[in-house]
C-alpha cells in the first residue's frame, strides 16, 4: 500500500508538470491537423454618405463554412474579425449587394479557404435621407411613496426636448420620446435621476443620450 502510495503521490507537482506538458504538446499538434469549422463575421457598413442613413434592420452577421489549421481557425472565431461592406455611391431607396468569399476579412497569404458562404448570400437593406427632429420626452412614474407622502403629480424633465437623428421616413411618424420608467418606491421630499430614452426605432439616436427627471414629493394632508 505504501509503494503504491508513493507511486501516485510522490513528486506530485514534478508528474502535473510533466502531464501539462503532454496535453500542450497534443493540443499543439492537433490543432496543427487541417479542419472545417462554421465562422460567424460581424458586417460593418462604411462608406456610406453622411447624408445617408440605414433604415430598418441589416444583416448583421455573415456564416461561412472555412477551411485551415486548427489554430487558424480557433484565432479566427476567438478575434471575430468585421467584415466590411462599402455602401459607396448607394442612393436612398433599396440597396442589394451579392457577397462573394472575397468580401471575407480572411489571411492574405491564402492559408484559409472558403468551403461554403452560409448566409446570407445577398445583403438587402433600405437607405433613407439622415434627418432630425427635436422632440418632446414624456416620463413615466411607478410605484408608491413613503408612507405619509404623496407626489406631486409634476415631473420635470431638463432638458424637456432632446434631437433625435435618423431615418427621414421613420421621424416622420415620432411626435414623442417616451423615458424610461422612474420608480418612487419608499421616496420622499425630491428625487432627481438621470433617465435613458426608451423605444427609439432602429437607426436612430437621441442627444442626449439621458435626461434628468425632478420629482417632488409632499406630505399627505389628512
Amino acid at each position: 500500500m505504501n509503494y503504491l502510495r508513493g507511486l501516485l503521490f510522490d513528486n506530485l507537482g514534478l508528474k502535473f508538470t510533466a502531464l501539462l506538458l503532454a496535453v500542450l504538446v497534443y493540443m499543439n499538434v492537433y490543432t496543427d491537423r487541417p479542419m472545417t469549422m462554421l465562422l460567424s463575421f460581424p458586417v460593418e457598413y462604411v462608406e456610406l454618405a453622411d447624408s445617408l442613413v440605414v433604415s430598418g434592420p441589416a444583416p448583421a452577421m455573415v456564416q461561412a463554412r472555412l477551411q485551415g489549421t486548427g489554430k487558424q481557425l480557433i484565432f479566427m472565431k476567438v478575434k471575430e474579425p468585421r467584415m466590411k461592406l462599402s455602401l459607396a455611391g448607394a442612393s436612398r431607396g433599396r440597396f442589394e449587394r451579392a457577397l462573394a468569399a472575397s468580401d471575407l476579412p480572411l489571411p492574405a497569404d491564402g492559408s484559409m479557404a472558403v468551403e461554403d458562404l452560409v448566409g446570407p448570400r445577398v445583403v438587402s437593406l433600405e437607405i433613407d435621407r439622415r434627418a432630425y427632429r427635436d422632440l418632446p420626452v414624456r416620463p413615466h412614474v411607478t410605484g408608491q411613496p413613503a408612507p405619509g407622502f404623496e407626489w406631486s403629480g409634476l415631473a420635470m424633465a431638463e432638458p424637456a426636448h432632446v434631437r433625435v437623428t435618423g431615418p427621414e421616413q421613420v421621424l416622420l411618424g415620432l411626435d414623442t420620446l417616451d423615458l424610461a420608467p422612474l420608480r418612487i418606491d419608499g421616496k420622499r421630499d425630491t428625487l432627481s435621476a438621470l433617465v435613458l430614452p426608451i423605444g427609439l426605432p432602429e437607426g436612430c439616436v437621441a442627444e442626449p443620450a439621458v435626461v434628468q427627471v425632478r420629482l417632488r414629493f409632499d406630505r399627505r394632508m389628512h
